[in-house]
Formats: structure tokens, sequence, C-alpha cells
């Protein structure tokens, strides 16, 4: 196989001179009739020689013509010849191999690589390459760094020592060179394997077209046998070729006007490429390869394979215009963003000269001068003294001030500095709401009239509460007037001691306000927030309410650190400065939902410290990082379930319950509140003023309000019961404007009948009778679950309190024989832990008074010489509760329920199946029953006593501890009602089986 002459290795080559640079050629016999210059810096500076003659007799054309040459793969662009072209090599064994020789046939691969490391000059099937392509000179081969040695200091510094000594080095490398001749193989050896670690940089000069015949070894290297192609010349020079070559270089001059980068690339090529625009062969070339760069390796691959002048000027063409069109692209988003620019800057010079022209003036101030005009407006609209707020605040203030002045504006420091002074400057240091001393108690309760209806043991507790707090705001004004009559030598001996006087001031804050905060508890819909805000407004402050339910953040309480992207104060300090006072009412909403302890912390303690009057006089926001006094606020909480609240902060709440609302409290709130509201909503309000002296306006019984309070919102609250008043009052103003639109359609004898299709009420008179008609079908059809007297066996009517308000439930117990005496007792619906031990005890009371009962009957049966049948079904119903299992259920399963409260209900309820005797259907009890029958007290008696009256129940069986609960119910729920108080079950069992037990 004939090869190419040998050469120099790439590296020492290129540190040598010119003139040692052809000593050395001698000896490696480099410049031959068939070689070619190592590069184009060679060609430039040997122009004068007698080598310029080597170079033309061995370039394009007149290059050799070797049958066998190396097979180079190149991937997305194919060579040219007469164009000068860089490729990147990867592969070890191409790298070494191309080292040694001086042409190369250069051919383009059909597709790339699958894998992405695997370099593109490995191929796997001859398929994978066109089969025309371009011989190639080797001009210059390059070592490009390693990249994953560019970031080594000791890489980096042997790199820069060997530049800058490059020059001084290269006499030194060259007479090495002539001195180890004897050596040059073991050095071209050693260079290899260097050089193999490294990706070379090849720059080629294609010569000749050639043609693919054979691929002899896939290689690495790739070896080949070609058929080189013979010059083309054009033999007769038609009008399509002139027409052709016209439009190529006209189109050639647009693109180049539109695109700069085409413009250089132009300048560059035509530097090498002289009279190239009179061969239609090589302008076809220099216009697909040269100049169109966005053209793709197919498409410059049908150019490579052309053989007719006129087709292949035609495909360049083509490129040519699609390159002209990204150029007008180019072009056109240039000058838009070119446009946008221009005005952008033409904007903000006209600003900051406005700007600058405003200073000299002294219209205006620079950004940092107005914004510190800006902080201290704020602090002096917020009431800030320096000598009456804590030091820590005024230090804080004075350095953040004095540190934004000499911050740049573009730093990040300066925009954390200014939202911190944000918050610090529009805090209400020293403003506080007037106290509303004009207000006396009557107007106070005027006004928690005028809002709520009923409630007198909440209204009285807030009087008390309103009467404390006024009496503190006096005596604190009071002693502020007489501090500020003071001399001036006092006061400038209170400065000399400040700091004994701050300290005792933070040890008396304590006793500023030592009220306790108020917790209204009580089911939802039941006015809890309402009258807080009725409070703010006796009191005549601001009033603020946020909600914690769910919150389980720390950082929501008491702020985030600085040192946190996006920090902010917590609620509290919001509050504050929305409210812009230090003294409003704050209502805490949803307490009893708070979150449980987490990662975060725990919410429940942040809280002890902001609502305890002994702490939170200097309450210390991680954000703020200063101490806020909150001691002048007034806190208020509300809460459904005062047992979820955590025991440390329930203990430092006065409990205010809000209990439910019964039947006649329901009618009267709708119609003094609920009605009125929502008619004003609808826009009835003025229609019914306008019509109250006619015979039928718009109207809301009381027997509607009745029957909707009865039959639809049985809830403890009025929420429901508002939303089917409003639901009400929009199907009236429904029919109220269809009725005035077919008047209209008959004043103007418009025969439309596309009303009929709207459903509406033909009357404005809603009562009990017609209530169907606006709401639909009544959602409870009776106040029991069962109507029959007595009761069925096993069946008694319990009394529930639960967060929703009083409930009347019933108990159902159900058994089946047992075989072997294989007893079990089930207990469902969905029940918890405390119900299921109730439901244990039940069962060890019943089966204790069952045996108390078969005493008895066999008492009466030994003196008693006749015998009944009723005897016999006694003494056969003795073993009943060994022989039977038991099932106990408690309906509407899908409700949770818990509680202490039903097991006197559980035991009477076994005891009904046990014994075959009903209890009577009007009787209803609660307590809970001990082991020995001990009926212990509980909770909830106004609202489970309102349940029974919703349910129609006459008789209560109630624990003897809750006497007292009784007494202070109201006078119209206790009317109508037998009450019996059970000190054990003896007691329950008399009221609810009507038989004594000696």
């Amino acid at each position: 196989m004939i090869r190419c002459g040998r050469r120099l290795t790439t590296t020492t080559h290129q540190r040598l001179s010119p003139s040692l640079s052809s000593r050395l050629a001698w000896y490696h016999g480099y410049y031959r009739l068939d070689a070619a210059p190592s590069s184009v810096e060679d060609t430039n500076s040997n122009n004068n020689n007698s080598n310029n003659t080597s170079l033309v007799a061995s370039s394009g054309d007149f290059a050799p013509r070797y049958p066998h040459l190396l097979g180079l793969p190149i991937p997305q662009r194919p060579i040219f010849p007469n164009i000068p072209t860089s490729i990147v090599l990867k592969d070890p064994t191409t790298i070494g191999a191309l080292e040694t020789g001086k042409y190369v046939g250069t051919f383009l691969r059909k597709t790339a690589s699958e894998n992405i490391l695997t370099p593109p000059e490995l191929i796997t099937s001859a398929k994978e390459l066109y089969s025309v392509g371009t011989l190639c000179q080797i001009l210059k081969m390059t070592p490009l760094p390693d990249p994953l040695k560019i970031e080594d200091p000791q890489y980096n510094n042997n790199n820069n020592n060997n530049n800058n000594n490059n020059n001084n080095n290269n006499e030194q490398h060259a007479q090495q060179s002539l001195d180890s001749l004897s050596s040059s193989s073991s050095s071209s050896q050693e260079h290899e394997s260097s050089s193999s670690d490294h990706h070379v940089s090849l720059w080629v000069l294609g010569h000749r077209r050639i043609d693919l015949s054979s691929v002899d070894h896939l290689g690495p290297p790739v070896d080949v046998t070609v058929q080189h192609w013979d010059k083309l010349v054009v033999s007769e020079e038609t009008d399509s070729i002139r027409a052709l070559t016209n439009e190529i270089v006209s189109m050639i001059r647009e693109v180049a006007q539109m695109n700069p980068l085409f413009r250089e690339s132009l300048n560059f090529y035509n530097s090498t490429q002289m009279g190239f625009v009179q061969d239609a062969y090589r302008l076809a070339d220099f216009v697909a390869f040269g100049l169109c760069k966005s053209a793709s390796g197919e498409e410059l691959q049908a150019v490579l394979e052309e053989k007719d002048a006129e087709k292949r000027l035609h495909l360049s063409l083509v490129l040519l215009s699609k390159e002209r069109e990204v150029a007008k692209l180019q072009l056109e988003i240039s000058q838009k963003v070119e446009e946008t620019m221009t005005e952008q800057q033409r904007k903000y010079m006209l600003q900051q000269q406005l700007k600058s022209i405003k200073q000299e003036l002294g219209m205006e101030q620079n950004d940092k001068d107005a914004l510190l005009q800006k902080y201290q407006e704020s602090l002096e609209r917020n009431g800030y003294d320096k000598d009456k707020v804590d030091g820590e605040v005024r230090q804080a203030l004075e350095s953040e001030l004095s540190k934004l002045e000499t911050l740049e504006t573009n730093s990040q420091e300066y925009t954390v500095t200014r939202s911190y002074l944000d918050w610090l400057c529009a805090m209400p240091w020293n403003k506080s709401s007037p106290p509303n001393s004009s207000v006396t108690t009557k107007q106070a309760k005027a006004l928690l009239d005028e809002e709520h209806y009923g409630m007198k043991d909440v209204k009285q507790a807030i009087l008390q509460y309103l009467a404390v707090r006024k009496l503190n705001d006096e005596s604190n004004n009071n002693s502020n007037s007489s501090s500020s009559s003071s001399s001036k030598e006092e006061e400038e001996e209170k400065d000399n001691n400040s700091k004994k006087n701050n300290k005792h001031n933070n040890n008396n804050n304590n006793n500023k306000h030592s009220g306790t905060i108020l917790c209204l508890a009580g089911p939802p819909g039941v006015g809890k927030t309402s009258i807080a805000s009725s409070i703010a407004k006796a009191l005549g402050r601001e009033f603020y309410r946020f909600s914690v339910g769910g919150l389980s953040d720390v950082s929501e309480l008491k702020g985030h650190r600085r040192t946190y992207l996006g920090s902010m104060p917590g609620k509290f300090i919001q509050s504050l400065k929305r409210v812009g006072v230090n003294n409003p009412v704050l209502l805490i909403d949803e307490i009893d939902k708070l979150g449980a302890p987490g990662f975060r912390g725990d919410p429940s303690g942040a809280m002890l410290e902001i609502l305890d009057p002994s702490q939170n006089h200097a309450f210390r926001d991680l954000y703020l990082d200063v101490p806020v006094d909150l001691s002048d606020a007034v806190f208020l909480c509300t809460a459904n379930d005062v047992d979820q609240i955590p025991g440390p902060l329930r203990d430092r709440m006065e409990i205010i319950r809000v209990s439910g609302y019964d039947l006649p409290e329901k009618v009267a709130i709708a119609q003094q509140y609920l009605v009125p509201k929502a008619l004003s909503k609808a826009g009835l309000l003025l229609l019914q003023q306008q019509q109250q002296q006619q015979e039928e306006g718009v109207e809301i019984t009381t027997g509607a309000m009745e029957s909707l309070a009865r039959w639809y919102a049985r809830e403890a609250g009025v929420r429901n019961l508002s939303k089917l008043i409003e639901k009400i009052a929009r199907q009236l103003a429904l029919s109220v404007v269809v009725n005035r639109e077919k008047e209209k359609d008959e004043d103007n004898n418009n025969n439309n009948n596309d009303d009929d299709d709207i459903e509406i009420v033909n009357t404005f008179r809603v009562t009990a009778e017609n209530l169907s008609d606006f709401v639909g079908k009544p959602i409870f059809t009776s106040d029991r679950l069962y109507d029959k007297d007595p009761l069925p066996l096993g069946i008694v009517m319990g009394l529930a309190y639960t967060s929703m308000g009083g409930s009347a439930l019933y108990v159902e117990t159900m058994a089946t024989k047992s075989k072997k005496n294989n007893n079990t007792f089930t207990v469902t619906g969905q029940l918890g832990d405390v119900m299921k031990e109730s439901s244990q005890i039940a069962m060890t009371v019943a089966r204790s008074y069952l045996e108390k009962y078969n005493c008895e009957t066999k008492k009466q049966n030994d003196n008693n010489d006749d015998e009944s049948d009723d005897d016999d079904d006694d003494k056969n119903s003795n073993n009943f509760l060994d022989t039977h299992s038991f099932h106990l259920h408690v309906p509407e399963g899908a409700t949770p329920k818990d509680g202490p409260s039903a097991g006197v209900t559980m035991v009477t309820s076994i005891l009904s199946l046990a014994l075959s005797k009903p209890c009577a259907s009007e009787v209803a009890m609660t307590g809970e029953v001990t082991l020995s029958g001990k009926v212990l007290p509980v909770g909830g008696i106004r609202e489970k006593t309102m349940a029974a009256r919703r349910a129609g129940i006459t008789t209560l069986c109630l624990p003897d501890g809750n006497r007292r609960d009784w007494d202070e119910l109201p006078y119209y729920l206790q009317e109508g009602l037998t009450v019996h108080f059970c000190q054990d079950y003896d007691d329950v069992y008399r009221v609810a089986f009507s038989r004594e037990i000696e």
C-alpha cells in the first residue's frame, strides 16, 4: 500500500522557527515535489522562496492521486475542495495514524453515532459513509487541552510558562532535535502516546473530489480505496450559467449588507479564493460551504456530488436564498431590539437629566434622601418618641438608618436593610386609640343588645370585663397626666436614671392590664366573632381578626429570622401594622384547632408567651428582634371544643360559654336580624317599606320562621337558618322582577311567553303552608326516630353534647341466642374509646341489677302460693344475659361519638331488652354511671335541655350533681319539662320503668 512520506511530529514542528524548520526538512524529506507546506503560515512566509513552486505543483488538481488513503469520517458538514477547514479528532488511534501521513480522504457520515461518547471517526459499516468525499492535505495538527485539567493550577502555571518561554526555547528544541536524530523513532512514539490523551484540531485543505470504491479496513484508522475525479471544466458558458452566476453574486452582496458575520466570512475567503467568480464550479463550492452556514449536511453533500455546473449552481443558489431569509429575520429582530433599547436608553437619559435638574433646583432629593425622609415621616405619623420607646428600639433604628446611608442601592444588603426599616418604622410604637370614656355601661349593653339576642350570661361577663378595662385606662391616663406636669429638673433626673426607670417600668408593666384573656367557646354560628367585634366598638378600639386553625409553624406567630429569604414578622406584629395602633382588640379565631407540635416548633408554647400578661409587655419577634409591648392589646379567642386547647394555654383564659339557640330564640333572631339583612341584600327592604300599607307585601311570617327552624335548620347556631332566609329573599326578588317585566310587556302590548319557563312563586308572602315552594321539602320529617309509645324493647333516648350543640340520640340493643353459652357483646356506631368503656361498664351494671331483680322476684314467689304466668316469664329471664349475645348500636354511624354521658342510657337499654320492659317514649336521660351504680354529673345541660325540647321530651333524668346547672336555666327552657335528679341508677330505673326496687 502506497503511503505518503513521514513528517515531523506536530508538537515538535510547531515550536520550530522558519529557518530551523527548513534545515530539519532536508533530513525528513519534508519538501518534495508531491508535498505541500505544513501550514498556511509557512505558505505565506515562503512566497518569495523556491518552495512556492512546490506548493503550486502539489495543490488542487496537481495533488498526488493515491489509490489507497486513510479514511476520515466526519460529522455534520462535508469538506469541499480549495477551502481550508478545521476538524476536531477524538480517537487516539486515528490521531496517531494521521501524525505520520500527509493526505487523507474525508467522507461525511450519513448518521451520527448513537453513543455521544463514541468518537465520530469510528464506524461499524461502510454504509455509514457517503460515496463521494474529498482528498485533503494535512496542513496543521494542534493538540487541544484536556477539559478536566483546565482547572488545575499547576497545569495552568506550566501552560503559561510554556507560552511565555516559547520563543526562547525554539532554538533549544531545534538543536535538541538535531542532536537526537538517532533517537527520533523513540521520541516519536513518546509523543504519540502523550498526544493520544488529548483531542486534536486538524487543519486541512481540500484538493479534489474522490469516489469511495471500497472500505478495506473499518479501523481505526479506516483504510479506503478511492477513485479521483478529473478536473471539471465548463466547456461552454451558457446563458443559464451566466444568469445563475450573476444572481448568486447579487444575492451575496445583498446578504453581506444585512449580516455582518456573513460579510466577515466573505472577506476571509475572498483573500484566499481569488478568481472564484470566473469558475462556475468553484463559485458553487465556495457559496455552499463557505457562506451558507445554516445549510445541513445532506444539502451540502448534494452540492458535493453534483457534476453538472448548472445544477450545482442552482443548488448553491437555493442554499443562499435560505441564508438570505435567515439574514432578513435576524436583521428584523435586531432592529426591533435596537429600537426598544434605544427608546429605553432615551427615556433613561431624559429621566436622569430631569432628576439632576430637579435636584439642582431643590425640587427633589436623591433616592436615599427621599427614603430617609419617608422613614422619618412614618415614625412621626406612628407617634414615635425616642424618649418613650425602649432603648433597644431606638438603638436599632439609629444603627439601621446610618447603615442605609452607606450602602449601595444595588447591593443585596441594601434590600434587606430597607425591608427591615419598612417594618420598624411602620410599627405604632406610641400611637394608641384614645379610651372611650364617654361610653357608659348602659350604652355598651344597648350596643350588645342591638347586635345580639339573648345570651344574658355572656353579656354580663363582657360588661364586667369592659368595666375593668375602663378603670385601668382611667388610672393610666391619670398617672400619665401627673407625670407630664413634673418639672424640668425632675425630667433631667429621670433622663439620667433612664436605665433604672426602664427596669422599674418593665417590672410594673404586668400591673397595667392584669385582666385575663377571654375565650368564647360554643358551637359554630352562635355569634362568637360578632360578639368580639361588639366588644371593640364598646371600647372604641380598632378590631383585627386572624385565624390560627391548622397553624403548625411557630414562625407564623413569632416571625422568621432575617437570615432567610423572604422573611417577615409574625401575625401579631402584622396585625399591629395593619390597625396602626398598639392597643387594638385582637381576635384569635379557632384556637382549639391550633396545629400540633412538630419539627417547626410548638405553636401553643409560643402562644403562651404572647397571651400571658406577665410576659407580653416585652414580646420579641424573631424578625424585628426588639422588644414590642403587647400588654395594651385586648386578646379574645374563639373555640368550638375547649377540651382541644392545650392545658397550660387553657389555664390562662377565662372561658365564656356561648350556648346554642332554641326554637323561640331562633325565631326572634330571624325576625329582628336575619330577615331585614337578607331583604336588604336582595334589594327588597325598600319595597317592603313601600308596601307596608298594602294588603299583600313582601313578608315572611312567624309561622314560616318556626317551620324553617324546626324542619330545616336544627343546628345550634343560626348559620344555616340565615342561608335559607337569603334563599327565600332571592326567590322573592326573582318573582318581583318577573312580574314587573310582565306588566311592562302588557303595557306595550307585547305577547312574549318566554318568561313562562322561569319558575316563580306567585306570592310575596311566605307562610308555613307555602314554605316548601321556596326552600324545597323539609329535611327533617319528625322530631323523633320512634314516634310510638312505648318505645320498642332495648331502645332508649339519650342526650348528647357536641361541638355542634345538643343532640337527642337513641341507643339500640338487640339480642340473639348464643350456642353453647358462647356470648359476645358488640358495639357499633363509630364510638370513641370512652364510650366503648362505658358500654362495658353498662353491661356489668346491667348484670348486677338483673340479679337484684331476680332476687326480688324469687322472694315474691316464695311468699305467693299461686304462681302466675308472669312469674314464669320472670323465671325464664334470670339467665337472659348468660344465654344471649348482645349488639349495642348508636344510630348515625357516620358521625363520631365519644364521652361518658351515655352510661345510664346504655344500662337502661340492656335492661329493657333483658326484662322485656319498654321505656316510655317521653323520657330522655343523660349521666355517667360507675360500677357501683352511682350517677356522676356531666356537662352541656343547657344544650341537652334544648335538644330534649326540640324532640318533644317531657321527662328528663339528670344527675343530681347537675341540679345547679338546671337552676341556672331560664324559665322558658324549664317550662313544660319534668326533671328527676338521680344519685344512683335506682332512681333512673324507677323513672324509666315506673317500678321501684326495694
